[in-house]
């Protein structure tokens, strides 16, 4: 855990620049999905707040810590307030005038939008890795503009095959939770969250190699994401306990800015900055243990060695000082 950390400080130039390429493209999207769906998103979020949604989430945690939660009332309350925002939401004015087409446009923008920060994956990894055999940085548009082909083609493997992934999560978690609630209640959700972040984790590690070989060997995108998915099963324990620790920091900011920041403004900013900062720590673990697998020597930290384009560009200052 400690390589991978000097390395993401080592790189915070690369940091701000995907962070800032990320918090445009959310921005864009936003936009987009204004423009499409109206005043849709102004409506949901009248319903949140007319309904107390945040309040109920809020005292119900506060109730379970202090030890004074009722199941029964829960139960009640919470069907109640699943009723009450049905109806409400049956009252909204949905574009296109078919609810179906909002849905499927909706998940189409979802899409886009993660495929398109995918896309600044590759130039980001390919800093890392310039960073770890040579010590050297080149600039980020570079790597971006240069790595455009390979980078579609890793965003629509990735997509095709972890998107899929994805749902079935999903889909199995909500079908878990719906299938024992009667027999225990509100603590269904315990070990549903549980398992939806165990197979969460599972499916990052198994795609842990794939962007690093993707990266680093000079092969076809396909032929080295097979290699990745196949040279994980080698270092798999070792990789997922480290990104489980990441990803239960991930949940527990998340949970904090979404429950306890009421300004939203606030709340969005502590939702995304912290996760973009800790996907990109995510990379840096990936990597190293992708150099490790491979027994590579590499630089996780700013090194001043004879022969490497750092000092030769330091002996040039000094030169033209003189």
């Amino acid at each position: 855990m400690i390589k991978p950390l000097r390395l993401a400080s080592a790189n915070w130039k690369v940091l701000l620049k995907t962070i800032l390429y990320q918090a445009l493209l959310l921005a864009l999207i936003v936009a987009l999905g204004s423009l499409i769906f109206g005043n849709v998103f102004d409506e949901v979020v009248h319903i949140v707040r007319d309904n107390n949604i945040k309040d109920f989430l809020y005292d119900t945690v506060n109730s379970i810590f202090s030890a004074e939660f009722d199941s029964e009332q829960f139960a009640v309350e919470f069907s109640e307030l699943i009723s009450t925002v049905k109806q409400s939401i049956t009252s909204v004015d949905v574009p296109w005038g078919n609810v179906t087409l909002s849905y499927l446009i909706f998940v189409f923008i979802f899409t886009l939008y993660r495929m398109l920060v995918s896309l600044s994956d590759v130039a980001c990894e390919c800093q890392l890795e310039e960073f770890m055999t040579s010590n050297a940085e080149r600039p980020f548009i570079w790597f971006f503009v240069k790595k455009q082909g390979r980078a579609w083609q890793f965003v629509l493997l990735q997509t095709a095959l972890v998107l899929p992934l994805d749902v079935l999560i999903i889909a199995g978690c909500v079908g878990f939770y719906l299938t024992f609630l009667i027999a225990f209640n509100w603590w269904t959700i315990i070990p549903v969250a549980i398992i939806a972040l165990l197979f969460y984790v599972i499916r990052q590690t198994l795609f842990a190699f794939c962007l690093p070989s993707v990266v680093c060997e000079n092969m076809s995108t396909r032929q080295a994401f097979k290699l990745g998915l196949s040279k994980i099963m080698l270092r798999f324990w070792r990789v997922f306990w480290k990104i489980l620790i990441v990803v239960c920091l991930m949940a527990v900011v998340s949970v904090v800015s979404i429950m306890f920041i009421d300004n939203p403004i606030a709340s969005t900013i502590t939702l995304t900055v912290p996760n973009f900062v800790f996907f990109f720590y995510l990379k840096c673990i990936n990597i190293v243990e992708y150099f490790q697998a491979d027994n590579r020597p590499y630089f996780y930290k700013r090194v001043d060695v004879v022969g490497t384009e750092r000092h030769s560009r330091k002996l040039a200052r000094q030169r033209s000082k003189r």
